[in-house]
């Protein structure tokens, strides 16, 4: 285990280290979100995880823990918040682990995998957005991408292959300029990557890491699992996912602008 994360473990309350010192600890790697992760295997407990936040993102450590259980209470197949804890430097909540496996380890046909994924995105789509009060509509993600970029916290190296040469400004403000007309507000998971979803051996969707959901742009999450699908299955299977997602018609220039947008978190 690294030095940081055993620095962070000592900083919890004194019942969670003794729980956890009887545990079997095993670092996971930690996406886009910043935070330290953990499973914690225990055989007379379960497997459950274990994921730290320290200062200066506790914001959107408090941001999971609500969208999380606000998710929860709407059916949706989210970790169970087990007990949450935050002090003066770090947050920590114990979760219980989603069933399923990424889409791209699956061992069923393609077909099935891209069906299942399609109809778990639809659902949390059909959501009411009225009742959702987390706001991550273009405003809200605009205002937040231009501030990581005055911030310089955007590495261009990252950028995909046809943003090469491109500096975030260049990006940034290419985004401005072509803002979708019309935004189709629906309740988004807001990190749609596969790396966020898991299904089950029926075909029942889950989803992990959701501290950006709230009403937003279907395209939102629609760009960002119709990317994974290209990268992990080829293209050919984006109109079967289409036509799965509710004979939807996927509008390449809505997908372009979010791909950008992406660029910036």
């Amino acid at each position: 285990m690294s030095q940081d994360f055993s620095e962070l473990l000592s900083l919890l309350p004194p019942n969670w280290r003794r729980e956890l010192s009887a545990a079997e600890l095993r670092p996971v790697a930690g996406g886009m979100s910043g935070a330290a992760l953990v499973e914690v295997r225990q055989p007379t407990l379960g497997d459950r995880f274990l994921k730290i936040r320290s200062k200066p993102d506790l914001t959107e450590f408090r941001s999971e823990v609500e969208r999380t259980r606000w998710l929860a209470g709407r059916g949706v197949r989210v970790p169970t918040l087990l007990r949450v804890w935050e002090g003066g430097e770090v947050g920590a909540v114990m979760m219980t682990a989603v069933a399923g496996r990424h889409p791209a380890e699956l061992q069923c046909p393609i077909a099935d995998t891209i069906g299942a994924l399609a109809r778990g995105l639809f659902e949390l789509h059909s959501l009411p957005p009225l009742d959702c009060p987390f706001d991550e509509t273009l405003a809200v993600r605009l205002a937040r991408a231009g501030e990581y970029v005055r911030r310089g916290f955007i590495d261009p190296d990252n950028f995909a292959d046809r943003n090469q040469g491109l500096q975030p400004r260049d990006i940034f403000e290419r985004i401005v300029r072509d803002i979708p007309a019309i935004e189709d507000i629906v309740v988004v998971h807001g990190d749609a990557r596969f790396d966020n979803i898991l299904i089950d051996g029926d075909g029942n969707v889950g989803f992990i890491d959701c501290n950006h959901s709230g009403r937003g742009d279907r395209y939102l999450d629609l760009e960002a699992a119709t990317a994974d699908i290209e990268q992990h299955f080829g293209s050919a299977w984006l109109g079967p996912f289409a036509r799965s997602y509710d004979n939807l018609e996927l509008d390449p220039a809505k997908l372009r602008f979010f791909s950008d947008l992406y660029e910036l978190f």
